[in-house]
């Protein structure tokens, strides 16, 4: 029987893993306001709004690795349910990006770090597709379907394709001497964990796809 609180999961019976599911679904929900708080976190440098997210932050990652624990033991004698087999593990490692993704929007505000314009609006333009991906990653799980999934996989592709060309224009203007060391190393690091967010939600899309 399941232990995971009752904001994500009620508790189960039997073998069926319907309950994981509404809670992988309620955890890409909350990732998806979190990382709107962390948004408006980053561009007003508000440490209010990123404790909100941070606060959310460590519901979800324990509820998370509680879920892979379940749904792992569950899936074992039931192969009906292996396309959902890696679901809680991408899952898991979207809540693990934002974290680090608020880590380093923490040390901007704590360090007052600043960014460029063109920087800020790179990063806003890059969270603000992630949370457009994963609300349809969220539903996803609930309703497998070929177009949810097509639409977040073209989505990541476009994510990850930005993310790199601006890392290169960045890099470009690091050694012209325009960016500062820590505010790079801080935005890099940033790009990264979009990236991957974005790569493991398309990941889940590929499973769920509905065929």
């Amino acid at each position: 029987m399941s232990t995971t609180s009752t904001k994500y999961m009620k508790k189960s019976e039997g073998k069926g893993i319907e309950n994981e599911l509404m809670a992988i679904h309620q955890i890409i929900v909350d990732a998806e306001d979190c990382i709107s708080l962390m948004q408006n976190a980053f561009i007003y440098n508000n440490s209010n709004l990123l404790q909100e997210c941070r606060k959310k932050l460590k519901a979800m990652k324990k509820e998370s690795l509680q879920l892979i624990k379940e749904t792992s033991e569950k899936l074992v004698d039931r192969p009906e349910w292996k396309p959902y087999a890696s679901i809680p593990d991408h899952s898991g490692k979207i809540v693990d990006r934002i974290e680090k993704l608020t880590g380093h929007v923490n040390r901007k505000i704590d360090e007052n770090t600043l960014f460029s314009d063109k920087a800020v609006r790179e990063t806003t333009f890059l969270l603000q597709r992630l949370i457009e991906i994963l609300a349809p990653t969220a539903d996803i799980i609930l309703a497998r379907n070929a177009f949810l999934s097509m639409y977040i996989q073209e989505s990541q592709e476009g994510v990850g394709k930005m993310a790199q060309e601006y890392a290169t224009l960045h890099e470009e203007r690091l050694i012209k001497g325009v960016c500062n060391n820590t505010a790079s190393s801080m935005y890099i690091g940033m790009l990264d964990a979009i990236k991957s967010i974005a790569w493991h939600a398309r990941e889940i899309a590929l499973k769920l796809a509905g065929k």
